[in-house]
Parts: C-alpha cells; sequence; structure tokens
C-alpha cells in the first residue's frame, strides 16, 4: 500500500515538475509577446504622429495652392482686362511689344545703340554720327536718327524724353567748356524735336553732363570717341497702363 501511495505521489510530482515549466515557458513567451507587442503600441502611436502631421502639411500645401491659383487667376484677369482696354483704344499688348521692336530696330540701322534700363529705353547717338566736331549743329545722319525717335514718340503719346550730351575731357576751341557744349547739343535735339517735328515740349528734357558720365577711357581717341555722345533716355507712360488696369 506505502508503495502505491509512495508511486502516485512521484507521479504527481512529475507531473507538477513538468507543468511548472510549461507554465515558466508559458510566462516567458507571455512577457516576449507583450514587449512586443509595447512596441507595436509605441510604432502605432509613432506612425499616428506622422500622419497627424502629414495632414497638416498637406492642409497647409492646398491653401497655399489655393492661394497661388486666386493669384494665377487674378493675373489672367488683368490681362484680359487690360487687352479689353487696349483694344478699344485700338491697340493691344502685341502690337506694342511690336512697335518697341520695329523702332529699337529702325534706331539700329539707324546707327543707334539702344538699351532697356529700368523701365527705360536708352539710345546711345555718337557725336561722330551726329555732329561735326566741336559744333552743337546736327548733321544729316543724326536728323535721321531723330526721325526715328520723333515717329517712336508719335505711336506712343504718353512718353516722356529727356536728352542728354555728354563730352570726352578734351576742352574744344571757341567753346566755353565741356559743360556748355553738352549741354547746347542736347538743346539742338530738343529744338529739332519741338520745332521740326512738333512734338510738345512738355515732353521733351535737355541736360547736358559734360565730361563726368564717361562710358569708356578717355587716354585714347576710340574711348574718347564713345564718350561723345548724345543719350536719348525714353520713358514710357506707364502709369498711363496702371491706370488701364484700375478703370
Amino acid at each position: 500500500m506505502k508503495q502505491t501511495i509512495l508511486a502516485i505521489v512521484a507521479c504527481l510530482a512529475l507531473t507538477a515538475c513538468g507543468t511548472n515549466k510549461k507554465l515558466q515557458s508559458a510566462n516567458s513567451q507571455i512577457q516576449s509577446l507583450n514587449g512586443k507587442l509595447e512596441d507595436l503600441n509605441k510604432q502605432v502611436a509613432l506612425n499616428e504622429k506622422t500622419i497627424s502631421e502629414l495632414k497638416g502639411e498637406n492642409l497647409q500645401y492646398g491653401k497655399e495652392l489655393e492661394n497661388y491659383r486666386k493669384v494665377e487667376q487674378a493675373i489672367i484677369q488683368k490681362k484680359e482686362k487690360l487687352d479689353q482696354a487696349l483694344a478699344a483704344r485700338g491697340t493691344s499688348l502685341q502690337e506694342i511689344e511690336a512697335k518697341a521692336i520695329s523702332a529699337v530696330d529702325k534706331l539700329e540701322a539707324a546707327g543707334c545703340e539702344v538699351n532697356y534700363k529700368n523701365g527705360r529705353f536708352h539710345i546711345a547717338v555718337p557725336d561722330t554720327y551726329t555732329y561735326k566736331s566741336g559744333s552743337a549743329a546736327i548733321g544729316p545722319k543724326g536728323r535721321e536718327a531723330l526721325n526715328v525717335v520723333a515717329q517712336v514718340m508719335y505711336d506712343n503719346p504718353g512718353m516722356e524724353t529727356m536728352i542728354v550730351g555728354n563730352t570726352d575731357t578734351a576742352h574744344v576751341k571757341g567753346v566755353a567748356d565741356n559743360w556748355s557744349l553738352s549741354t547746347e547739343r542736347a538743346n539742338a535735339v530738343v529744338r529739332i524735336l519741338s520745332d521740326v517735328y512738333n512734338i510738345n515740349p512738355k515732353r521733351l528734357t535737355a541736360a547736358g553732363r559734360s565730361k563726368f558720365n564717361p562710358i569708356s577711357g578717355n587716354d585714347t581717341p576710340e574711348g574718347m570717341a564713345k564718350n561723345r555722345r548724345i543719350e536719348i533716355i525714353m520713358n514710357p507712360d506707364l502709369d498711363r497702363i496702371w491706370n488701364l488696369l484700375q478703370d
């Protein structure tokens, strides 16, 4: 009987020992799974934060895109409005551009150098092309260039023009000083535009800068020739175009 009881106890002990090992193994797996679950929860939280941030950025980009579309539409509407206003006056942006290109081509063909700076056309006419040495009288070629300038002013009635005389550093015999020569050459151009071509004098300004606005050195004959020039600065009537946009 005792042997039977001992056998049963031994069996139970062995069974309990096996159960404990399985329980420990299960607990260990549970702990491992809990750790993985915690890591997954952290990753989910991080992903949710990233998604939230991306949604915020997407919303901001959507607002910016909408603003850009509004600006683009406003520009299109202003251009259409300007085209309509110009068309009502018998012209268009394309025609204005074509006139400007044609005028520049004609001026360059007449021996002038044309540049566009700060919203103004700068037309340089060398004095060898326009005047005799030391003289303020404009020759035939100079009048040819002024004919083109006058035509540009006819085509653009709101345009104002400044004529600026420039000299080299050499003093011309019989002239008070280089200020006098540069100013009188500018005056001669203004008189022709006003008296011969009937350009409104209110649209014309004469100025002289003497030898103090060189574009080249005065140590060579070539440099001095470049500095002896008339500059014609034509200022388009941008205010008139702006007013068309405000109508």
